[in-house]
């Protein structure tokens, strides 16, 4: 049965609080220089763990994040495989040997129209000066602009006590029509400003909600989003979502009038019975209809480094109160890794503190996006069928979009290797390549049977991610039906192995995945995906091989060193034509609906053979242009 329903937030049991407050002197600053608030940004502060922290939707297609490994703030495409099509350095290139000195960023926001983007770190708020919205470079498809053009300088409003630029600050969310901003501190509570116009001297910009406020007693607020209704924010603490109304039946703001109204739900109360009773601790939140999807997990015992989850629970318009929480995805108990597929099978990283929803075309199609930190990847959680339907937890599905190709080296490397690289160029890899489509060319192989395919045609290897971003964004890849549009799925040679960055810059060991592979799927919805599964795990795939040589090419049997010394000693030079004559023949049956080498007969190959790197198809380029 669908129970999908609109929440009636005029029927939600409210605590009022209104207190009218006295005029206060304003602090002036009549500078805010870029490297105080950079250099602060590497104190000690309770958020551990570097990578992506925090991710703005721009569209279905395209998200922008912000990375502390590598300092810096990303436009990644999620249709194609992650691949990073804009950046922008958020420190000057000069201290780019010191990340003490770099800004070290929390969160990230902007709105439809805004010419801005807004981030924080643990001490300052700052904008990034946009040539365009970021929304209208979605639309042309080329993001150029972000990565040459923007500009950042942080951003104290005059109607805030600089008392708070203490290292508390955390996230910061705009409405998408660009209508209200929040900004949440710790221990502060919620700061309002305009995100169309943010000039400092902003009246509206203001202390709007204090700890002890209606009923928002604890010192550890963390995230903050609009719904999309725009008429409330969501602001999770450790233990409880509090729900803000900001948009009144007669279309006021009742925060500009110093009147607080909230709903409060107990996290922990309705969670913890999933483990025993066990203290639990909760990082940020998304609604969707009658439904609240929480970011938490249980607390980690000292030392431990246990992957994060996501909980539903559900609005009861009779009861009018929420209940029946349920984990759909990743494990909460179980250390960090990097798995996908079903919610159940999913795991992510530990330090995980913020979700997005992403505005999807589909009005039954709901997908939240998680900057998974410890990572490096956009993990995304499709919840359309609980939503939907009211049940079916149990086909919730995630995949991922991974998106760094080694890019501390890309960008602070000296190496002459690096020389000219771009995050942008070390998405893509060309070179010459082999595959063979057709539902009779589809077999089910783990990585070793796909590895040991690409052997025997004499291409030596499975493709790396961005040689497979190169090829599909031409419409060269193995499909059932030779249509580049179709959907289709193959073994890459990317690891899912990962760690828990305590500094920035780039794992020298890995702490997880190490037995993990990536697959790459493409749908014609949702794009080129990817999805870490174990490296022995029978998968429907393709074969898709790249590069030339390597020592497997050489000999493509499987026999060991043993079997051959036996096989030589047991057949003599007088059977050896008959049996080579038999073995032949068997060999052509064997190999009739198989990956051919590269000596096979023309005529009596089936398959289809890059040599070049290229094929008649059309040619697009990554950056920005649409290959769907």
């Amino acid at each position: 049965m669908n129970s999908k329903r609109r929440v009636n937030w005029r029927r939600l049991p409210i605590v009022h609080f209104t207190q009218r407050r006295s005029s206060i002197m304003k602090w002036f600053l009549s500078s805010l220089l870029l490297s105080v608030f950079t250099g602060l940004a590497s104190a000690e502060t309770d958020l551990v763990g570097h990578g992506p922290r925090a991710i703005y939707p721009i569209t279905e297609r395209f998200v922008a994040l912000v990375d502390s490994s590598i300092d810096a703030v990303l436009i990644v495409d999620n249709k194609a495989g992650g691949a990073v099509v804009g950046h922008y350095i958020l420190h000057d290139e000069s201290v780019n040997d010191n990340p003490d000195k770099w800004v070290n960023p929390l969160s990230i926001t902007s709105c439809e129209d805004c010419d801005h983007i807004f981030l924080t770190n643990p001490f300052m708020l700052f904008k990034i000066r946009l040539e365009k919205p970021l929304a209208d470079m979605a639309r042309s498809l080329d993001f150029s602009a972000f990565t040459q053009k923007s500009q950042i300088s942080p951003i104290w409003y005059d109607g805030w006590n600089p008392k708070y630029q203490n290292g508390d600050i955390r996230m910061v969310s705009a409405a998408a029509d660009g209508s209200s901003g929040y900004m949440t501190h710790k221990k502060g509570g919620v700061f309002s400003f305009n995100p169309l116009s943010p000039s400092k001297e902003d009246r509206s910009a203001k202390h709007v909600i204090k700890i002890g406020e209606a009923g928002i007693e604890e010192d550890d607020i963390n995230g903050v989003h609009h719904t999309s209704s725009l008429k409330n924010i969501v602001l999770t603490s450790s233990k409880y979502v509090h729900i803000v109304k900001i948009r009144s039946s007669d279309g006021s703001n009742p925060l500009d009038y110093d009147k607080v109204t909230a709903y409060k739900l107990p996290l922990d109360y309705h969670c913890d019975y999933l483990y025993g009773g066990k203290d639990m601790n909760f990082m940020d939140t998304v609604i969707i209809d009658d439904y609240a999807f929480v970011l938490g997990h249980p607390t980690p015992e000292r030392g431990q480094h246990n992957g994060v989850a996501i909980y539903r629970l559900t609005w009861d318009d009779d009861d009018e109160q929420w209940h029946n929480c349920v984990q759909i995805a990743g494990s909460g108990l179980e250390d960090a890794g990097w798995v996908d597929g079903s919610g159940k099978e999913a795991q992510f990283s530990a330090t995980v503190h913020d979700i997005a929803l992403l505005p999807t075309t589909d009005p039954e199609s709901h997908i939240i996006a998680m900057p998974d930190t410890g990572n490096r990847a956009v993990r995304l959680i499709d919840v359309s069928y609980p939503v939907e339907s009211g049940d079916k937890t149990d086909r919730v599905r995630v995949y991922s979009a991974p998106y760094n190709e080694h890019l501390y080296e890309v960008l602070y490397s000296s190496e002459s290797s690096n020389a000219g690289m771009t995050p942008e160029l070390a998405m893509v890899q060309d070179g010459k390549s082999y595959y063979h489509g057709g539902y009779e060319n589809l077999y089910t192989m783990n990585f070793n049977a796909a590895q040991d395919e690409c052997s025997r045609v004499g291409i030596g290897r499975v493709c790396t991610l961005p040689e497979i971003r190169a090829r599909f964004a031409r419409g060269q890849y193995p499909t059932p039906d030779g249509d580049d549009e179709s959907w289709t799925t193959v073994w890459t040679a990317e690891d899912c192995s990962s760690c828990h960055l305590g500094d920035p810059g780039t794992c020298e060991h890995s702490d997880w995945g190490d037995n993990y592979k990536m697959i790459a799927v493409f749908r014609p919805v949702t794009g080129l995906e990817a999805q870490c599964v174990h490296n022995e795990r029978p998968v429907d795939t393709y074969s898709m091989c790249c590069g030339v040589g390597g020592p497997a090419v050489l000999d493509g049997t499987y026999s060991t060193p043993q079997q051959k010394a036996k096989k030589a000693a047991g057949i003599s030079f007088g059977v050896f034509i008959p049996f080579l004559i038999i073995a032949a023949a068997i060999y052509g049956l064997y190999m009739r609906k198989r990956a051919k080498p590269a000596w096979w007969p023309k005529m009596l190959r089936k398959d289809r053979r890059e040599e070049t790197g290229h094929a008649p198809h059309r040619e697009v380029d990554l950056r920005g242009r649409d290959y769907i």
